[in-house]
C-alpha cells in the first residue's frame, strides 16, 4: 500500500505517519513515533509536509496538539493537481521542442560526397542497394536511362531482387517511355517542371543528381534532419502529382 502512495509523490516517512495515523485515528506526535517507528524529528518534519498538502489536521486540546488524517478521498485530488501540472510542463515542453529538435540535429554527424562521371552514379545507386531501404525521389526518368545506359535495368533487377519499393515522381513525357517496373509506384508531373537535376531519398540521406551526359554528377548528404525535411517536401508534391 506504501508503494501506492509512493508514486503520488509521498516519502518514505510520510507513507508511515499517515498510515500511523489512519490506524490511531487521532494522536499527539510521541505516540504517532511510536506506532510508525520514525524518529521523533523526522515525525514532525513528515507531519508538516502532510499538513501543506492537506492530508491531516490538528486540533488543541488540554493544550496538547493532537493530529488527524483528512479523508483518503483528498489524495485523488493531489492526482489531479499533479496530472495538472505535468500537463502544464508538457505543453512548455512541446513549445521549446523544435528548438531542442534543432540544436540536436545540428550537433549530428552529417557528411557530404560527391561522385563524378557515370561510374559515380553507379556507386550512388549501389548505395541504395546496400542500404535496403525503401525509397522516394523525383526527376526526369528518360534522361536518367539515358544516363545509366545499360546499368538503369541491371538496377532495377537488383532493386527488386532486394524488395526495395519505390516512389518516384516523373515528367509527363516519361509516361509515354517508361514502363512501370515491379515494387514501384509512379505519379507524373508535367513538362514545364522538368528539369536535369533529380533527387533521391533513401534511409538519412538525400542525393542530388545532375544528369548531363557528358559530366553527371551526384552529391549525397547524410543528416537525419535534412532527410526528414525532403521527405516532407516530396509528400507534398506527391499529393499534387497525377497518377
Amino acid at each position: 500500500m506504501e508503494s501506492v502512495l509512493y508514486k503520488i509523490g509521498m516519502t518514505r516517512n510520510e507513507s508511515k505517519v499517515y498510515m500511523s495515523l489512519l490506524n490511531l485515528g487521532t494522536a499527539q506526535a510521541g505516540q504517532i513515533t511510536e506506532k510508525s517507528g520514525v524518529h521523533r524529528r523526522n515525525v514532525y518534519d513528515a507531519i508538516d509536509r502532510l499538513m501543506e498538502k492537506g492530508l491531516i489536521s490538528f486540533v488543541i486540546v488540554n493544550n496538547k496538539k493532537l493530529f488527524s488524517p483528512v479523508n483518503p478521498k483528498r489524495f485523488l485530488d493531489l492526482i489531479d493537481e499533479k496530472k495538472f501540472e505535468l500537463d502544464t510542463i508538457k505543453k512548455d515542453f512541446q513549445r521549446i521542442l523544435p528548438e531542442l529538435e534543432l540544436k540536436a540535429a545540428m550537433q549530428e554527424r552529417h557528411d557530404v560526397r560527391f561522385y563524378k562521371g557515370t561510374e559515380g552514379l553507379k556507386t550512388v545507386f549501389e548505395d541504395i542497394i546496400r542500404t535496403g531501404k525503401d525509397y522516394i525521389g523525383y526527376g526526369p526518368g528518360q534522361q536518367l536511362e539515358k544516363v545509366l545506359k545499360h546499368y538503369f535495368r541491371l538496377f532495377v533487377i537488383k532493386r527488386v531482387k532486394a524488395k526495395i519499393r519505390l516512389r518516384l515522381i516523373y515528367d509527363e513525357a516519361s509516361r509515354k517511355t517508361l514502363k512501370k517496373n515491379q515494387l514501384s509506384d509512379l505519379r507524373y508531373m508535367p513538362d514545364q517542371y522538368s528539369s536535369r537535376a533529380a533527387l533521391r531519398i533513401y534511409g538519412d540521406k538525400v542525393t542530388l543528381l545532375l544528369l548531363s551526359e557528358e559530366e553527371p554528377l551526384a552529391v549525397v548528404i547524410k543528416n537525419r534532419a535534412i532527410s526528414e525535411g525532403y521527405r516532407k517536401y516530396f509528400e507534398v508534391m506527391w499529393k499534387v502529382a497525377k497518377p
